[in-house]
């Protein structure tokens, strides 16, 4: 146990250094910012300074106050069946407080850190490489490894990562926007877009054309008869509102997961299309019709 009473004298050293430090940042900063004594510090920067040492001290006292709890608990343990009995209860009461109140997620990672490699060291502990097959060398090793990832900064998991945020773009209004895709073309001229969901419900939406245009041209066509094909065979369903896949569970099956949804194919019967397309259309943001540029072009 020497080992874990000597980290728990250095977590319990940090905690107390974090808590001398979130009182100076909102205790003591905000003082000397309202009455700084004729130093040239740009206002701006010390309001934001000043504002975010008021928006995570708090966070920085109760993470420490935890640790510097929780560990002063585990200084006094004997034995290391009390310290993994006592220690895993004090990590669902963290757990809860991570979840409900932190809200920086670096504080998370390193606070999830902090409290888990005690665990790590146990874990080496009890599985020991001296006297097993290779095998089991390498389960264990694997097991290790998973661990491992699972105790460093960066755990991807609820609430140390809240998925992904999405991407932004800059759009520049003057120049015009492009739509591309397939296209059914019925015989007055009216055009809806083959949805890939008919294909595939998981596939992202020009993924296959776009390979298809850029690897193997000359097969292009090949790929609108597949598509053709399919629209016909499954034309009973897509003229429901339904996609192929939902034709046992209907709205239970597993949802579409493209960025492309189905579309009201009812009036577009296999009967009434001239052709089916791969084509560029370019407009304006006030959604004028530019042009078309035409890639692939079937005739049904």
């Amino acid at each position: 146990m020497k080992w874990l009473k000597l980290y728990s004298v250095i977590v319990i050293c940090i905690s107390i250094l974090v808590l001398v430090l979130s009182f100076f940042m909102m205790d003591v900063l905000p003082l000397l910012y309202k009455f700084y004594m004729g130093y040239e510090i740009a206002s701006s920067k010390m309001d934001k300074l000043v504002a975010y040492g008021l928006e995570i001290s708090n966070e920085l006292r109760l993470y420490s106050l935890l640790l510097l709890v929780t560990f002063s608990t585990v200084y006094f343990l004997k034995t290391v069946k009390q310290f993994v009995v006592i220690f895993s209860a004090f990590i669902l009461i963290h757990f809860v407080f991570i979840a409900e109140i932190g809200n920086l997620i670096i504080f998370r990672r390193v606070y999830l850190m902090l409290l888990s490699l005690p665990f790590l060291w146990i874990f080496f502990d009890f599985f020991k490489f001296n006297k097993e097959t290779y095998e089991t060398k390498i389960t264990h090793g694997f097991l290790y490894l998973t661990l491992l990832c699972f105790v460093l900064p960066g755990l991807y998991l609820p609430p140390f990562f809240s998925g992904i945020q999405g991407w932004t773009t800059q759009i520049d209004k003057s120049q015009h926007f492009a739509i591309n895709g397939v296209f059914l073309v019925r015989k007055d001229g009216e055009e809806i877009r083959f949805s890939r969901a008919i294909v595939s419900p998981i596939n992202f939406v020009t993924r296959l054309n776009s390979y298809m245009l850029r690897s193997h041209p000359q097969k292009v066509n090949e790929l609108l008869r597949f598509y053709k094909g399919t629209y016909i065979k499954r034309y009973a369903t897509l003229a429901k509102g339904s996609i192929p896949s939902q034709n046992i569970l209907g709205k239970l099956a597993y949802p579409i997961h493209n960025p492309q949804g189905n579309f009201d194919y009812s009036a577009f019967p296999p009967s009434n299309i001239k052709e089916i397309k791969i084509s560029t259309k370019y407009y304006t943001w006030e959604k004028n019709f530019i042009k078309e540029d035409v890639m692939a072009r079937e005739v049904w």
